[in-house]
């Protein structure tokens, strides 16, 4: 299937060898890629009589296939990890065990309340000293299942909005007081419209790469599905962020000569894009109207401005929790965090939707050094990789983009569907079998001179 729809693609046959020491890479191998899937399965059974988090149990037994793998494998990150996950834990026990409201509740409220958060936080970190390994020792395995785990989940979000347009699943939005919305957009059956919007950025990304520039027409009918995803979607990050992948992406793929070559038909293309953003400045309001988008924002307008409108008032919430955990909770908790339960019990939204403030009031100084080595790893592995793989200018780029989107709307970091498609992503500028075939079909096109050479 895979051969049909993406290009280079290599036999499905090639699995890892089992032994011993690879068993859980070898289930890992062929359970990853439904993940997603599981999760809109979960989410539309959630109305059923006997609900059960089978999302959640899915994703244990990933991470505990992860987990005993590095373990087999002797991987040295597992003792960072653990000595962060530790740290994560010291400032919600210490508000466990001293404050009052929450002292009742037991080790298995203390479990259930803060470790499911902080290991969403570690999965990304995690999985990524996996998908490392993995790439390393068996790279043909490692594409297909990216490959695989990419495409399998682009078609269960277009089939999960197509379900939405038909009527099924839940609106990306509520219906909001003082705000006559036409349109509240659909995500099917996932539960966070933030959530699906950056796994959306992720999986496109990687898919209108390995399409662009041997199947034009392919990359074109991608970029047409993404673009309409987002815009059913709602949200304005992914919207933003799915056009800047689409236009970027060709010229993050180019090679060397490229830019010097065809700087003529660039120049057009930049004026091209200067017009059309100007006659979306000059017909904002129709356009954003008919994406039902425009009693939204002109409300957010009308309250905070262009901050509102930016952060759709983020920064309240920030001000508000800060606010509370500094009137109600000593030094040592702010440095160390309070934890999820600690600020749950003194306001009804205690999430501030914002990754690097969330992670610095539940887990303090633990959630800062999170928040720092996933995007400070993924960031230094693609740039370092940016002269000898030819995906890392890409993954990059997206690296960029999801940064702005945890400082702007959250649910990067803090996101149960987003740490195995990020991991692979970053994982994959390590993958020779996309180095040597992109070497193999430079010379089919003319190219002009080296320009870093010049």
């Amino acid at each position: 299937m895979l051969s049909a729809l993406l290009p280079n693609s290599i036999s499905a046959g090639l699995v890892p060898k089992l032994t011993s020491v690879s068993w859980p890479a070898f289930l890992l191998f062929y359970l990853a890629p439904w993940f997603l899937l599981i999760d809109s399965i979960s989410g539309g059974l959630q109305q059923a009589p006997l609900v059960l988090p089978w999302s959640l149990l899915f994703k244990a037994l990933l991470l505990s296939l992860l987990l005993w793998q590095l373990v087999l494998w002797r991987c040295k990150s597992l003792l960072l990890l653990l000595g962060i996950l530790l740290l994560g834990l010291g400032g919600p026990a210490y508000s466990h065990l001293t404050i009052p409201a929450l002292s009742g509740r037991g080790a298995a409220g203390f479990i259930g309340s803060e470790l499911p958060l902080l290991l969403k936080t570690l999965a990304p970190l995690l999985a990524f000293s996996f998908f490392l390994q993995f790439c390393r020792r068996y790279p043909d395995a490692f594409l297909i299942m990216t490959d695989r785990l990419m495409l399998l989940s682009y078609a269960v979000i277009l089939l999960n909005l197509a379900l939405g347009l038909l009527g099924f699943g839940y609106t990306a939005y509520q219906p909001m007081d003082n705000v006559d919305q036409p349109f509240l957009g659909v995500k099917g059956f996932f539960y966070s419209t933030n959530e699906l919007a950056v796994v959306l950025l992720v999986v496109s990304g990687w898919l209108l790469w390995r399409c662009w520039p041997e199947h034009k027409a392919r990359y074109l009918l991608l970029s047409l599905l993404t673009i309409g995803s987002a815009l059913l979607l709602l949200t304005k990050t992914g919207l933003l962020g799915s056009l800047l992948l689409v236009a970027l992406i060709p010229l993050l793929s180019a090679r060397p000569g490229f830019y010097r070559q065809y700087y003529r038909q660039l120049l057009v293309c930049l004026l091209l894009a200067l017009t059309a953003l100007l006659l979306f400045v000059w017909y904002a309001e129709p356009l954003l109207r008919a994406a039902g988008l425009y009693d939204k924002l002109a409300y957010a307008y009308q309250q905070r401005g262009v901050l509102g409108i930016l952060l759709s008032s983020r920064d309240l919430y920030l001000s508000v929790i800060w606010q509370q955990t500094e009137q109600h909770y000593q030094l040592i908790h702010r440095v160390f965090g309070v934890g999820v339960a600690g600020v749950s019990v003194l306001l009804k939204k205690y999430f501030i939707e914002i990754d690097l403030f969330d992670l610095m009031v539940f887990y303090g100084l633990a959630g800062v050094l999170i928040f720092s080595l996933t995007f400070g790893r993924f960031f230094y592995t693609s740039f370092a990789q940016l002269t000898v793989h030819p995906l890392a200018a890409t993954v990059l780029f997206i690296n960029v983009l999801l940064l702005g989107v945890a400082m702007l709307a959250g649910h990067v970091m803090t996101s149960g569907m987003l740490w195995l498609p990020w991991a692979l992503l970053n994982a994959a500028v390590f993958n020779q079998r996309l180095t040597i075939s992109a070497i193999a079909g430079r010379a089919e096109v003319p190219r002009g001179p080296d320009e870093r050479s010049a």
